[in-house]
């Protein structure tokens, strides 16, 4: 059950590509950091367990230092931001810089379930070289794959958009 929330209450325009790109590009600096950050501290675990010279001759010797527990907790690092960031603000920050907001209809926040199906159809999307998020050129509705399985769209809005009492408390 969805928490109450106010809506928003303006005219919901879909957000044009170029909004949508730009936020991307700002969001993936911000996610490429969190990648570094879970592999340093995998590194340093790693070092732990195995020992600075017994990690150096896995290395020379072409071992690979990943494992499971590695991509699932980078998995879980970038969801958690991007969760974080749609189900509670509507907007990531790089989506904060173009005023685009990830919205229900009724203008609501989307719930975790709908952060979840939007994140994994991002990344077939993405692989697909962006045709996911391309879609909204082609598609009378300006929706992209993401909008479509998650139930929510992507919004444009203009500045000073929110009720006061829509804003997170400090």
């Amino acid at each position: 059950m969805q928490s109450e929330q106010p809506a928003i209450k303006v005219a919901m325009v879909h957000a044009p590509l170029w909004r949508r790109l730009a936020a991307m590009v700002y969001d993936a600096f911000l996610v490429i950091s969190l990648s570094f950050l879970v592999g340093f501290i995998n590194l340093g675990i790693l070092i732990k367990i195995h020992g600075t010279e017994q990690l150096k001759q896995m290395t020379d010797n072409g071992e690979s230092l990943d494992s499971p527990v590695f991509y699932a907790a980078l998995f879980l690092t970038i969801f958690s931001f991007f969760a974080y960031f749609w189900t509670r603000k509507g907007q990531t920050l790089g989506m904060q810089a173009w005023r685009i907001h990830i919205l229900n209809e009724d203008g609501s926040k989307i719930t975790a379930r709908q952060a979840l199906v939007r994140f994994l159809i991002a990344f077939p999307s993405i692989l697909a070289g962006c045709l996911g998020t391309l879609w909204v050129l082609w598609d009378r509705n300006r929706k992209s794959w993401q909008d479509y399985a998650s139930g929510s769209g992507t919004y444009h809005l203009p500045k000073n958009h929110l009720p006061k009492n829509h804003l997170p408390k400090k």
